[in-house]
This record gives C-alpha cells, structure tokens and sequence, in this order.
C-alpha cells in the first residue's frame, strides 16, 4: 500500500511538474508575439516622427528662428529635494512595547527620516551653427543632513538596534535618548550630445541625447557609538530625451527623461564601540548601478532682439539609483554567552530623491 502511494505522489508531482513548464512557456511565447508587435509598431512610429522631423528641418530656420539659433547657453538650478532609500539604509532602532497584562510585545521601527534639503545644478551649452545639434555639460550636488532622534517619553518596555544584536530593558521612568545623523551625498558630471528635431509646425521639439555619465554617492549613518557608512562611484554611458510643447508663444510644457548604465564599486563598512571596540567591512565591490530620472515642468522664453533669450523654467524631477549601495549589519562579541563577532548580513539598497525645481538659463 505505502509503494502504490509513493508511485501515485511521483506521478502526480510528474504530471503537475509538466503542466507548470507547459503554461510558462505559452506565457513566454505569448510575451513574445506580443513584444514583437510592440517592437514593430513602435519603429514604424518612430521612423514618421523623425521623417516628419526631417522634412521640417528645412523650413526650421524660417519658421522657428525664435527658437533656435547657435551660440554658448548657461542654466543654474535649484531644488528642494528629499532623499529615500530602501533596506536597512534609514532603519535604526526597533523599541518594543508590553501591554499591561505582559500578554502580547509589540515592536515598533523608528528609522531616520530624511527632509527636503536644497540641491544645485549648472549646465554649460553650446547649439552649433550649421544644424541644431547641441552638446552639453552639467554638473549636480545634493547634501541631505539630519538629525534624528528618540527617546523613552512614550514608555517603551526595552530598546533594540537593528544593525547590531545590541538590546536592553528600559525601566519605567528611565530616560534613555537614541539619536543618529544621517547624510547623503550626491556628486555627478554627465557629458553628452544630441539633436534637436522640431515638428508639428514647430510646436513640438525632440531632442534625443547620448554621453557620459560619472556618480559619486555617499551614506554615512552616525551615532554616539559607531556608524554605519556605504559609498559608490562609477561611470558608464546616458541616454537622455527632452520634448518641449509650445503652449502659447513663450510659454512651454517641458519633460525629461534620461537612464544611464554606471559601472563602478561599492564599499561598505561599519562600527561600534560597546561591549568593546568592533568593526565590520566589506572591500570595495564591482556593481553595476542602472539610474533613471525624470523631469516634468513648464518653461517661459523671453527672447530679445538680438534673438538671446532668457528662460525661466520650474517643474517637478525625480531620480532613482538601483542597487548602489550596501549596509552591514554584524553580531558583536559577548564572551559571557560565548557570542564571537562576526559579519550578519549586506543588503543592498535603492537610493532615490524627488521634489520641486526651478532653473535660469541664458542664451547668448
């Protein structure tokens, strides 16, 4: 009896076994037609934008001397941003909570938040002469510092850190304060060049770009007894689109996307000094960090007889850095339990930041 239950438990794990790889590959070869019809359609479109495009751009100079001509442009930005990060990067204390019958502990995360702090730019241009071709340099800074703090006032039975196996009990009425300072740090250069394309009778400009891009990033968590500190470089190549949309003479709907591939290494380390002195470090590491960014807004052009122009542009941006940095969390040594130090886990974390922006640019 056990052998005929043993053979119809295989034969069904068997059967179910084929009929799960046959559904996933009438999914993928589904994902696929449809992909390919995407594909498609999505050159064919492409190829009448930009055939509409190069058939404006004779006529550009006539109709759209407004909007183009050659020369160096400056722009100056600022924005209000606040930082976000995912994982263990701003997560700090868990304080745990008894009910009054001791019948049920609740644990409670208290992380370090981030505010919006200001954040700078500058972009450095040119528009040749002959065709509307551009290049651009631009450079962007973002310092985020914060104090953050907790503290007993809400009666917490017990106190926990989460990057260490560091915990004690908190007697009722004992004042005990958590208090960290949590700084991020952007540094980027991007070098590119593109094209502008105008069409619907110049109403709408295209301009697809491709270049460089170098990212320096930087988290370092501090507090009284230690750190917790990740950074990572990298540079690897961007390609950016900008569409502009003539709204009424010189007021215009702007968007901006971009994505870049960085290459580059990561490294990590943290430190506590209780129970005795320890540190946890993880050497630098190759990564790859894919970053998208976007930018909504509009802009307002007040162009002057010498066909210069000053712009005046705000909108809304956001950024994301997939997997650029890393976090170590580690058990400390207790020889009273016989607990030797060692590294815990590394996860890995998601950097982003978005808010409001406002820019200035000249056009000699």
């Amino acid at each position: 009896m056990g052998k005929k239950k043993g053979f119809l438990f295989f034969l069904l794990n068997m059967v179910s076994d084929i009929v799960i790889k046959v559904t996933l590959l009438m999914l993928v070869e589904a994902f696929m037609k449809n992909l390919f019809r995407f594909t498609i359609f999505s050159l064919v479109f492409a190829s009448s934008v930009f055939a509409n495009a190069n058939s404006d751009q004779t006529n550009m100079n006539q109709t759209n001397t407004t909007d183009y001509h050659s020369g160096f442009y400056v722009k100056l930005s600022g924005a209000a941003l606040l930082p976000s990060e995912t994982g263990l990067g701003s997560f700090t204390d868990s304080w745990q909570y008894a009910n009054a019958d001791g019948s049920t502990i609740r644990s409670l995360s208290k992380p370090s938040k981030a505010d919006y702090k200001f954040a700078w730019g500058v972009l450095v241009g040119y528009d040749a002469s002959s065709l509307p071709n551009f290049a651009e340099a631009e450079y962007f800074y973002l310092s985020n510092s914060n104090h953050n703090y907790n503290t007993t006032s809400d009666g917490p039975a017990s106190f926990g850190s989460v990057f260490f196996n560091v915990g004690f009990p908190l007697t009722p009425g004992q004042d005990f304060v958590s208090d960290a300072y949590l700084i991020y740090r952007v540094n980027q250069v991007d070098i590119r060049a593109g094209h502008r394309f105008y069409v619907a009778d110049n109403h709408l400009e295209i301009s697809p770009s491709i270049g460089v891009r170098w990212s320096d990033l930087v988290h370092n968590l501090s507090f009284a007894v230690g750190h917790v500190r990740t950074s990572y470089w990298g540079v690897g190549p961007v390609f950016g689109i900008d569409g502009v949309y003539t709204l009424y003479k010189g007021l215009k709907l702007l968007s901006h996307f971009d994505a870049a591939i960085v290459v580059g290494s990561v490294k990590a380390n943290s430190k506590l000094d209780f129970f005795g002195k320890s540190k946890y470090i993880s050497p630098s590491t190759n990564r790859v960090v894919p970053t998208l960014a976007a930018k909504l807004g509009l802009r307002y052009d007040f162009i002057f007889s010498n066909k210069s122009s000053l712009r005046i542009e705000a909108g809304y941006q956001t950024a994301v850095y997939i997997g650029v940095f890393d976090i170590l969390t580690g058990f400390t040594q207790i020889p009273a339990i016989g607990q030797v130090q060692r590294i815990a886990s590394i996860t890995t974390d998601n950097f982003s930041y978005s808010g409001p922006y406002a820019s200035i640019a000249f056009h000699m």
